[in-house]
């Protein structure tokens, strides 16, 4: 159903978020993969990562800043 520059523009949509996700920083993409596609909280990634709640909270708001600048709000 879908045409065919619709699904070219969400594949490389798709692209620009793996290659934006793929240049943070390995806190910062471990934080953002376990909180946005598992669905985990900040106090079980803190645990999971043996960190604070605030170094969670501090990746988490770099990611997002980061992503935000190279592919516009998420």
């Amino acid at each position: 159903n879908e045409s065919p520059e619709h699904i070219l523009q969400q594949k490389e949509f798709n692209d620009k978020i793996e290659s934006a996700i793929s240049n943070l920083t390995e806190g910062q993409r471990t934080a953002f993969l376990l909180n946005r596609l598992e669905g985990k909280k900040y106090t079980e990634i803190a645990t999971i990562l043996d960190i604070s709640v605030k170094a969670v909270e501090k990746r988490m708001s770099l990611a997002l800043k980061t992503l935000r600048k190279e592919i516009g709000n998420i």
